[in-house]
């Protein structure tokens, strides 16, 4: 595996960060799934669900730091908000970024 930097496409802006990622030496399946967390967010000790509006600010109001096998809670909290346009999950400490959520 090779440790790069990955431009995230959202949020734009004023929230818009790099995340580093892993790419790996063989092609892999790109995880789509409906109603469906990551095992990648489920395995992390303590990750950060951010939510977005449709301006693409952050709804400070749902943000929460969790362990990954928590994280169904905040997730539906935040996907349950009318204000909520996606959700981003990251690692809470070093701030990778996991998984990009939305409503189907």
């Amino acid at each position: 595996m090779l440790l790069a930097s990955w431009d995230l496409p959202r949020p734009s802006g004023v929230y818009w960060t790099p995340s580093p990622i892993f790419l790996h030496a063989e092609a892999c399946p790109r995880f789509t799934a409906e109603n469906e967390i990551p095992e990648t967010v489920l395995a992390n000790p303590l990750v950060s669900v951010r939510s977005y509006d449709a301006a693409e600010m952050c709804l400070y109001d749902l943000g929460q730091v969790c362990a990954g096998e928590e994280v169904s809670a905040p997730l539906m909290r935040a996907l349950e908000d009318p204000r909520t346009r996606f959700v981003n999950i990251h690692t809470a400490r070093p701030g990778c970024w996991l998984a990009g959520v939305e409503r189907i």
